[in-house]
């Protein structure tokens, strides 16, 4: 089992949910977040002022599949997203409190 965590602009989350959902994801968690990389934020604009953010605001995708079906989220996620980071991890264990199910029963 792997965990599949990209963070994303939050303008594209709907985008990114609605490519997860096509391709069969049936669950995900969601993070608001706050960030910056190597560029900076989007201007705002308040009134008549342009201003810039420290930070821009993102969201946090995680995701726990199969490791079957990493490569197919993450060309979901990267197509639809295109711009931010995903990293993959390895899950050595998986309990699911509600059904007491254990790893890819619990999935």
């Amino acid at each position: 089992m792997k965990s599949v965590c990209a963070i994303i602009p939050e303008k594209k989350l709907s985008e990114v949910n609605n490519a997860l959902h096509k391709i069969g994801v049936s669950g995900l968690t969601v993070f608001d977040a706050k960030g910056r990389g190597k560029n900076l934020p989007e201007p705002n604009q308040m009134g008549h002022w342009l201003y810039f953010s420290e930070f821009g605001d993102s969201n946090v995708i995680l995701i726990i599949s199969k490791d079957t079906d990493v490569q197919k989220i993450v060309d979901a996620i990267k197509t639809s997203a295109g711009i931010g980071k995903i990293m993959i991890t390895n899950i050595e264990e998986l309990i699911d409190i509600q059904k007491n199910t254990k790893n890819e029963q619990a999935l």
